[in-house]
This record gives C-alpha cells, structure tokens and sequence, in this order.
C-alpha cells in the first residue's frame, strides 16, 4: 500500500539557472531565489513562491559569496568579502540606493561563514571564532554592534523562525552547541553530544513541527542514515525527545509540511512520512524518548494534478519547510499536501493523521463513513477515533485544560499537541450516523457505532445532544432492543429529558417497564413535577398524582376538578381518596369542606353523596 499523490509538486517557479555568468542563493527566512548575473553590472532577479519578483542592478564590486533581504525587504544585504558584509537600503518605490554601508564581525580578521536577519533590523555574523549581534539603523545608515561569543566555529545551521543556532567546533564532529538569540543578546544552552558517530553539516538542522522546535541530528550507521534524532528545545532545556526509524539510506532530505515530517530518500524516490502526534511507537525503554515508525504508507512526489511519480533529482537541494529548488535546470517547487490520497492500514492513526491537518475535517467524516461501512473496523477502533475527536473537542472549548486521561491517542502522547479538526454532535450525526441505514448499514452495526460515541461523551462528561439519544431510542425500537434501552438508561448513557420521558412512555405497549422507566426519568429531573402529575393522571394514578403533589409543595395550588375528573371513573376507594383529600384542603384553607362555585365542582360533589352517603 503506497499513499500515491499524497505530497505533490507544485508548478514550478522558474529562474535563470546557474551558468558562467549567474550564480543562484536561495534565504530561508524569506523563502526567495536570488539568481545574480555579473558582467560589468550586477542584475539580481528576486523570486519567491505566490508573490511578485524584484530586480535590482547594482555596480558589479566583485562576486556576491552571499545574498538576503531584510524581513521588511527594505535593506539587501551582500557578503562580498569574507570579513565584512555590505548594506543597501530599498526605498518604497523598489529602487535600490547604490550606496552601500559597511560592517564586520568584532574581530575583525575572522572570515564569516555566514549570517541571518534575526528581526527586521537586526543581523547576526557568525564567524569561525564568533557569534556577534548587530542592530541595523537604515535611515542613518548605521549599524550598531550589540553582543557577542566567542567559540570556535568550523559550520553552523540555524532556524529562522525562532532564531536558535547550532555550531559545531569541527567539520566532523560528535559534539553540538545549541545557542538562543533573544533580545539582541546570545544565549547559551545545552551541549549535544552524540554517542557512537560523528556528524557533518548536512547531518544537522532545526525544524518546527506543532509550534515547537526541535535539532535533527541523522542517526548514522555503516555510511547510511537509520534513523533521526530529534532534540526539543522548549524552555531552552535540549533534551532527546524522539527517534524516527526508516529503512537505511545513504543520503536523505528532510522537510516539514503541515506538522508532518517528510524524509525524502534520493536512492529509493521514496518519502517517509511522520506525525508526532500520532504516536506511532513506543518509549524507548523507560527514558523520555519516544520512537516513531512512519506514520502513514510510504509515497513518492507527484506532479501537479498526477498521482504519478516523478524521480529524485541529484541536482535538487532541499530546503525547509517545504522547497526544492534545482538550480542546475532553474526551477524551484514548493510541496502540498492532498490529503484524499492519504492510505493507512490503522483506522485510528489516519483518524489521528486527518484531525491534525489543516482543512482535514471533510476528511475525517468521510472516513468514519468508510469505516462505518466496513466490517474490518472495530467497535473498540470507533471508541478510540471517537475518544480522539472528543479530545480535539475539549481542548478547544477548554483551551486545552484537559486531565491527562484525555490525552490524544496512548498514555505516551504529549497532550500539548492539539488537533486543528474540530468536531460536534450536530456533524457526526449529520454526515455519519443519519443517513447510514439508507446507505445500507445494518441497524446492529449503526447501534453499536452510537452507543460507543455516547459511552465517549459520558467519559468526557459531555451532555448528549437530544438528537443523538432519540436515535438510540429509535433504534432500539427497531431491533426489538428494549432491555439494553433500559440499561443505557439505568446507567446514565442516555441522560435524562422531559421530551424522551414522553417518548419513552409510549413505548409502553410494547416494553412495559418503559411506563416506569419514564416516570423514574421525571422524578430524577426534579423541576418536571407538573409533567409527571399530567402523566399520572393520564395514566389513571390519581392517588399517586395526589401524593406527588403533597409532596413537591403543590397541594394548595392544583385545580381540584382536574383531578376528580381523573378518578371519578375509576375504583370507588381511589375515588373516596382523592375526594376527601380536596374535602380537607377545603377545610383546612377555608374553614369549610365545601367547593366554590367557580371550581365547578358539583357532579363530583353529587357523585360522592350518592355512592358514600
């Protein structure tokens, strides 16, 4: 089984590809290809997926080693020397001021390896000795030094989203540095260290799935990759937090789309994908690492609109979350994700796979329906997808204050995560459960479905909507289920209402316990005294209607004919009872036992002197 399609290739972006005369870089912050052609003047074209290109032409000064945009776009920053970088500034308009201002690292004979916008007016340098951190002032054009570390740097990576960075002292190393940038200062966290191997640059980088940010360092056994360490980075503690298993490949690519990791594989043209949320594995032995096997089938890249696959490039770099560029042929993708194409041999985790993903609720429905419809999936599964939804539910309406009993998935699975799909009653029971008997669904299959989804909603002390328990009732009429009626309601599964009250009590000539199962559900609620006196008196329980009103307060107030009229056709002693009881109301209220005029009471009055007197 192969998920075909799953992750495709969008039109691609074209550029003028690398050439004598062109040299081609590509920012991820600002998810733009810079392609810089030289010859007497420097033609930088700006592209970026989804948006307008830019062209500046500058004075050709020499070969651009290295080339970004500001986060506002409003400064372009060259590194054309090994010790210094140079500023432009960009007006409205788009024109680019040929003036440039000048800065280097602190030590000013440390070669720079590379730099980042760390904010929109803020760089850091990072040098084979140093970190440093400079405030950028572009209407003076001035660039103010603020902080720096002194390490020794032989390669680094960093995350453009929250601004952590790795360095590593040697080429091949088995030891790694996490710093922090915040507030225009460096902060220092913990050490990696790797056991076992060593690592080089392309072994490392920082990716963010579930708003969180993690290290991935390639497990590497006998010159290929088994498998991926990643580290989390919350509170600044770096701690390994997961371990990804796959088939050994020698050279992998790793990328993020819509909180999935995808490994890419150049030999195999293969993609393996992985949800942390979906908690495939187990903890490794009993240390706070989680290990995870590929989420979902394996799949290949597609074209757009194709669910065939298309080969892995050696001329494609990858870069995060979701770009390939392939500067040889000058075409840069972006990957998405087609969620209908996704297979899984578990119900449960492509339940778990669906309520995580942006627009995956049309998903989501739609697979319950199939799972509804087939035998192979299990009660036992539908408690557990349903006990996700419900979590992804409470989370949302409770911002996520959940007890740890209502973590999604097992007993190991982070309950921070939160699911995007949110699910109510009024869906399920539309798209789902509704309309299956006219798709075909046998009614004892449909039956067991919404009772697991009602032993959900008690779990998470959720009140059943009316519309789900009138169906239970109804479905148990139609399988002649009575008893298990009976239970679910003894049991708080159906909980109780005035409406089913009355829907149950006209059950009674086909289940005869449901009289009393409905006069049980009223007293229970309490403030449905009246209703309960109105089906005792339909019922021809006088006495009991009489006795109920005594009890609840209600004996000076009800209406005296209401109740004579009940029982004046009933036994002589029910009768005798009801009577003598408005005789002392009378009594006791007036002073006399006899009735008003206006209480219209005089048949009854005539009845009882004729039968007792």
């Amino acid at each position: 089984m192969q998920s075909l399609g799953l992750i495709e290739l969008s039109e691609p972006v074209s550029f003028d590809p690398v050439g004598l005369a062109t040299t081609v870089f590509f920012d991820t912050k600002n998810q733009q290809v810079f392609s810089v052609r030289s010859g007497g003047a420097t033609g930088i074209i700006v592209k970026s997926p989804g948006k307008q290109q830019k062209t500046f032409v500058l004075e050709d000064k020499g070969q651009i080693l290295s080339i970004k945009l500001s986060t506002t776009q409003q400064v372009l920053s060259i590194q054309r020397k090994k010790t210094s970088l140079d500023l432009h500034n960009i007006d409205e308009t788009g024109q680019i001021d040929p003036n440039e201002y000048s800065f280097g690292p602190k030590n000013k004979n440390s070669p720079i390896l590379g730099y980042f916008w760390s904010s929109a007016e803020e760089i850091v340098t990072v040098s084979d000795g140093c970190l440093d951190v400079f405030t950028v002032v572009p209407s003076k054009k001035l660039v103010k030094y603020m902080r720096s570390s002194s390490t020794s740097i032989a390669w680094f990576i960093h995350c453009p989203v929250t601004n952590l960075i790795v360095t590593a002292s040697k080429l091949e190393t088995s030891s790694l540095q996490v710093w922090s940038v915040k507030n225009s200062s460096l902060i220092k966290l913990s050490v990696i260290e790797i056991s076992g191997s060593s690592v080089k640059e392309k072994d490392v980088s920082l990716i963010n799935v579930y708003s969180r940010c993690y290290v991935r360092v390639n497990v590497i056994k006998d010159g290929c990759v088994c498998g991926i360490d990643l580290y989390s980075t919350d509170n600044d503690q770096v701690t390994l937090a997961h371990h990804l298993v796959f088939t050994p490949t020698p050279t992998i690519g790793l990328q993020t789309l819509d909180n999935l990791i995808l490994v890419h594989s150049l030999q195999e043209s293969t993609t393996s994908v992985f949800d942390l949320a979906c908690n495939v594995g187990d903890k490794i032995d009993t240390s706070s690492v989680t290990r995870h096997d590929a989420t979902i089938s394996a799949t290949s890249l597609t074209e757009k609109n194709s669910c065939a696959s298309v080969d892995y490039l050696p001329s494609w770099v990858v870069f995060l979350p979701n770009i390939l560029v392939d500067a040889r042929n000058g075409h840069m993708w972006t990957l998405s994700l087609k969620l209908k194409r996704a297979e899984c041999e578990d119900p449960i985790v492509l339940c778990r796979l669906y309520l995580h993903r942006t627009g995956g609720k049309p998903h989501v429905l739609s697979h319950l329906k199939r799972c509804l419809q087939s035998s192979d999936v299990s009660l036992q599964q539908f408690s557990q997808m349903f006990h996700d939804i419900m979590v992804s539910y409470c989370q949302h309406q409770n911002a996520g204050d959940l007890p740890g009993v209502y973590m999604l998935g097992s007993k190991n699975v982070n309950k921070q995560i939160q699911a995007v799909v949110v699910l109510d009653q009024s869906e399920l029971f539309t798209t789902l459960l509704a309309p299956a008997e006219k798709e075909g669904v046998k009614l004892g299959r449909i039956q067991g479905v919404l009772v697991e989804l009602l032993l959900t909603l008690k779990n998470f002390k959720i009140k059943p909507r009316q519309f789900i328990q009138e169906m239970v009732i109804n479905l148990a009429v139609k399988t002649q289920q009575y008893y298990q009626m009976h239970q679910y309601i003894q049991y708080g599964v159906i909980s109780d209402s005035k409406h089913l009250a009355c829907i149950i009590l006209s059950l009674e000539s086909v289940y005869t316990p449901a009289r009393q199962i409905a006069l049980d559900m009223m007293s229970r609620l309490g403030n449905a005294v009246e209703e309960l006196i109105e089906i005792c008196l339909a019922e021809g329980k006088a006495v009991q209607a009489v006795n109920l009103a005594r009890e609840s307060g209600l004996s000076d107030t009800i209406c005296a004919r209401k109740f004579l009229e009940a029982s004046k056709n009933l036994d002589q002693l029910t009768f005798f009872n009801v009577f003598s009881f408005f005789e002392e109301r009378n009594l006791r209220l007036r002073g006399s036992s006899r009735f008003l005029a206006d209480e219209k009471c005089e048949q009854f009055v005539e009845q009882f002197k004729k039968t007792f007197l």
